[in-house]
């Protein structure tokens, strides 16, 4: 059985890893930001480096430090010409980004330099020896946003940039990162000139039921009321069996790892499914949630066997024989500190914690305005959080963290100027972003049809117009932003 591989842990892990995703052959891709399948070498401009930050940026005692990865691509840059970091998020960096994205493009056009900085606690810019309660106190925005401050420092510096300290800069991020992004012009925006966020969550809430609204209006959208209503009743039905103590057939149909026992089991098995159903949306095309409602409305088999062949499909297109449904596995997994394990190597237990400490963001099944039953309620995740962390992360504390970043950071209403906030239509992730402009320098963009981070990729011949025109006004809005600093 090869449900202790990393692949397996990451499908585990998607009801509180955002950046999990799958990738089912012929319905949709699985990285939100999707690197080029291409064996063309990396250009040498293209360097990786490492910068020395502080593990505590406010704490002036602590002189402990550690080598944070970024790359970088001088390509285009001519001295004085602009500056652009596009920031990580909870994901490991790669060079494609600055080869093949609009954001190259644009610095192309503008004979700008280009760095991608990866955030603490991922892919290979770890600050301490595992990841203990202890040690994940670092793990939170306002260090991250100190590191980036502290690196816009040094590429604006003469000797990484020569002219660097008359440059524009501008922060791009997807995503959590674009939040980043948001968040540093609003703390430090002495050090950038403007920000463009692509899928920003920016309102932290625990119940993040809205999230379900939007992903099955995604289906409504693209099969119909049919398709909708297949869902729905499917969903139904694995309430009605587990009720009836029919568990075991449950287990059948779906292919589960575990026998489902516990009500955290179930909780879990509800949470996952739908999961996998509300990340197509999330990370692809209208035309890919229309293959989905395609597969799911044809045949006589009642709804509920139709959404199992559907898991049953995307659990083998990623290789593996069963659906990880162990309540008691997952806890365990999350608990582990060594970063070689998969749930640190692979970003699992670092989120989590940034979730339960900070952001909430917990897709619950509280609306009755969605089609993925009610089986796992806002109530289980402070479960959830509690179990992996500790008595100390009780619904109490996780109720006033989130409060209190809504305080300091604005909600839907951040203090910024020079900053675009771009979302997909299909992007349940949305519903906690920025759906307005929020002032004249400030930009909403809604790209019709669009999911999580199209606007990022180059432009391509396969863009649709809606993505195209949001191209577009990007790259004039920066360009102005440049021109006129």
């Amino acid at each position: 059985m090869a449900k202790f591989t990393g692949v397996v842990a990451m499908l585990t892990f998607v009801l509180l890893v955002e950046g999990t995703f799958l990738p089912i052959p012929g319905l949709f891709r699985g990285d939100p930001f999707p690197e080029p399948k291409s064996n063309t070498p990396i250009p040498s401009n293209v360097q990786l480096n490492t910068i020395v930050q502080r593990v505590d940026n406010f704490d002036p005692i602590n002189s402990e430090t550690w080598e944070q990865r970024f790359y970088s691509n001088n390509e285009f840059y001519q001295p004085g010409g602009p500056i652009f970091v596009f920031l990580a998020g909870e994901w490991d960096i790669t060079p494609y980004r600055l080869t093949t994205s609009l954001m190259a493009d644009i610095a192309s056009d503008l004979n700008g330099n280009i760095f991608y900085l990866e955030h603490r606690f991922y892919g290979q810019s770890r600050p301490t020896n595992d990841t203990s309660n202890a040690n994940l106190r670092f793990l939170n925005t306002e260090q991250a946003l100190a590191d980036v401050a502290h690196f816009v420092e040094h590429v604006t510096s003469e000797e990484v940039s020569p002219g660097g300290s008359n440059s524009s800069v501008i922060v791009i991020g997807g995503h959590y990162s674009a939040s980043l992004a948001i968040w540093f012009r609003q703390k430090y925006p002495h050090l950038c000139t403007g920000a463009w966020a692509s899928s920003a969550p920016i309102h932290a809430r625990v119940n993040h039921q809205e999230y379900k609204e939007i992903a099955g209006a995604a289906y409504r959208s693209a099969g119909g009321q049919e398709c909708y209503r297949t869902i729905e009743q499917g969903f139904v039905s694995m309430e009605y069996y587990l009720a009836a103590g029919r568990a075991d057939e449950i287990d059948e149909l779906f292919k589960t790892c575990d026998p489902i026992r516990s009500p955290a089991d179930v909780a879990l098995f509800f949470s996952l499914v739908s999961e996998i159903f509300s990340i197509i949306p999330q990370f692809n095309h209208i035309y890919s949630v229309r293959a989905v409602c395609d597969l799911i409305t044809n045949g006589t088999e009642p709804e509920i066997n139709r959404l199992a062949s559907f898991i049953n499909y995307a659990i083998e297109g990623i290789g593996v024989d069963c659906l990880p449904n162990g309540y008691d596995y997952l806890v365990e997994n999350d608990r582990e500190i060594d970063w070689d394990h998969p749930v640190n190597d692979l970003g699992m237990r670092p989120w989590s914690y940034q979730l339960c400490s900070q952001f909430g963001w917990f897709h619950s099944s509280n609306s009755r305005f969605q089609p993925f039953g009610n089986g796992f309620g806002s109530h289980w995740f402070y479960i959830v959080c509690q179990d992996v962390f500790g008595d100390t992360f009780n619904q109490e504390t996780i109720d006033a963290n989130v409060n209190r970043f809504n305080t300091m950071y604005g909600g839907f209403d951040p203090s910024v100027t020079n900053t675009i906030f771009v979302h997909g239509e299909l992007d349940p992730w949305r519903s906690v972003g920025r759906q307005a402009d929020l002032n004249p320098s400030s930009p909403f963009i809604l790209i019709r049809g669009g999911s999580q981070g199209n606007d990022l990729g180059p432009v391509t011949d396969a863009d649709s117009p809606q993505l195209l025109e949001a191209k577009r006004n990007i790259t004039e809005i920066i360009t102005r932003w440049v021109r006129e600093a």
